[in-house]
């Protein structure tokens, strides 16, 4: 048997890629495998949010994607001919404050570049075949594209290795998936529309479906995804000519749009699920692996890429000793409620969507109304949408209690990116990787853990945002969450308390991540 992998990540889309991004960046190298010989050329996944694009731009991955990417502003949703719910996304606390649509396919390659310049690679054309868990890591047996079949022994192993997971199967992690019996198509098309390609569209009509938003530029011009309902049937893609497709895309539109050719179709139901765990001792899974959802609101790699950056930090500190493994289980107390979030929330908006009955239509079209009068989707449901909401449960990682004010940042909660007026924003003022300890609005701390960056912020765009104006010490972590957030007079105690609970060995601190 080979020798042992520190981390061994099972499967190259956006999770496992940005997860090896992650453990490079904070020094831990690893090996990636990838089952297919080589990626497509089309997908089905195709938005990443502003939380995503913050996680890409920690690890340096973020500019390649926007040079290739089309950038969104906004969502609008009509409803039996005319818009019924808007949101924008330029009033977001981060420098992010769009979305990005870039087909997984580029998105996968956009990361493996970053891999490759971080000094990992990802090995195609290597299936995971076997998993056999051990108390000190797990012995996998891999099978390469000749027949070759490799035994290696890994210290770790996260399954990104979608719904179907050989590692989650093999770990005796158990998920329960629910097929969905509405069908639905999607198309890659080139239009003729009025529609700006800087917004995704949805055109309702009593449970028929119409999503429209642009894809890809081309010098000629652009091509757009389709996507619709056709019922409780299986679709098979061969029944959807372009024909059919231009006649059902033009009547339920209320705008024009005119199909002038398909470049390519593809048929689905919606798969729901939830692992039971996404931690087995020293397996774990992430991504599609660990959970799957309607694409409704687009959160597939974005539910991935955040599971990816919560796991990161932690498996590297606990790879290079630094941290206890217990940390890691703080992966599951926190993604895995988020996750459940996800699948729950995009379930009821397909079901919203989907509506068939007047009278729930009518009600649920003067909701959407009367929220966008009371300024309550860009306040609500833009940082929703963006990823920006998404609040950890209480554990060992984010210890801290809420705050008591009302709305303010606490533990738990992403670190506001506030713009500070002058050219800057709040995370520019930290430090690129590690932990750090924040303090707002006067606020000091008498004996700082030692090697921990203290940064003072006394700005009043910064102050504000973090609601500190009395003054408020805070935790931060790596990936820009807050671990805790504390009074000036009893914040030295806490924070020491903190750093000692986390630490494994003195001699390979954490802070020094």
């Amino acid at each position: 048997m080979a020798g042992a992998e520190p981390v061994l990540v099972v499967g190259a889309g956006p999770t496992g890629l940005a997860l090896a991004c992650e453990l490079y960046r904070h020094g831990v190298p690893c090996r990636v495998v990838e089952a297919r010989a080589q990626r497509g050329t089309r997908s089905k996944a195709i938005a990443i949010w502003p939380r995503v694009l913050e996680i890409m731009a920690g690890f340096g991955a973020v500019d390649a994607a926007l040079e290739r990417g089309i950038r969104l502003h906004g969502a609008a949703v009509w409803s039996r001919g005319r818009p019924t719910l808007t949101f924008g996304l330029g009033a977001l606390s981060s420098r992010y404050n769009f979305g990005l649509v870039l087909p997984q396919f580029e998105t996968e390659d956009v990361l493996e570049r970053r891999l490759a310049a971080l000094g990992g690679s990802v090995e195609h054309g290597v299936q995971c075949v076997g998993v056999t868990p051990t108390p000190v890591g797990a012995d996998v047996r891999l099978e390469h594209a000749g027949g070759r079949v490799e035994q290696v022994r890994a210290a770790w192993i996260v399954g990104c290795d979608g719904s179907a997971s050989a590692v989650r199967t093999a770990a005796g992690i158990g998920m329960r998936q629910k097929l969905e019996p509405e069908g639905w198509i999607a198309a890659d098309v080139r239009l003729r529309t009025p529609l700006e390609p800087t917004a995704v569209n949805y055109f309702l009509t009593r449970g028929q479906v119409l999503h429209v938003v642009p894809l890809r530029r081309h010098a000629d011009g652009l091509t757009w995804r389709l996507t619709l309902n056709v019922g409780p049937v299986r679709p098979v893609p061969a029944q959807w000519p372009p024909e059919r497709i231009a006649a059902v895309a033009r009547e339920r539109a209320a705008v024009d749009v005119e199909v002038l050719d398909v470049e390519w179709t593809s048929a689905f139901r919606v798969r729901q699920g939830l692992a039971e765990r996404f931690v087995a001792g020293r397996v774990l899974v992430a991504g599609d692996a660990a959970h799957v959802h309607s694409p409704a609101g687009a959160q597939g790699i974005n539910a991935g890429l955040q599971d990816a950056a919560n796991l990161g930090w932690k498996l590297a500190l606990v790879s290079r000793g630094a941290a206890p493994p217990g940390l890691l289980d703080t992966y599951d107390a926190e993604r895995r409620p988020a996750a459940r979030a996800v699948v729950a929330a995009t379930d009821r908006v397909t079901r919203m969507g989907t509506l068939r009955p007047r009278p729930a239509v009518a009600v649920r079209d003067w909701l959407w109304r009367t929220a966008v009068r009371r300024g309550l989707t860009d306040a609500l449901l833009a940082p929703a949408m963006a990823g920006f909401t998404q609040r950890h449960h209480r554990s060992a990682a984010s210890p801290g209690r809420r705050a008591l004010r009302p709305g303010a940042p606490a533990a738990g909660a992403r670190l506001p990116d506030a713009d500070l007026g002058d050219g800057r924003r709040l995370w520019d003022r930290l430090p690129e990787r590690g932990f750090c300890v924040l303090l707002a609005g006067g606020a000091s701390l008498a004996g700082p853990p030692p090697g921990v960056p203290v940064v003072a912020v006394t700005e009043p765009p910064a102050v504000a945002a973090l609601r500190a104006e009395g003054g408020a010490v805070f935790v931060v972590r790596p990936d820009r969450y807050i671990a805790m957030r504390c009074r000036p007079g009893a914040a030295a105690a806490a924070v020491a308390a903190y750093f000692d609970a986390i630490e494994e060995d003195a001699a390979c601190p954490v802070r020094e991540t």
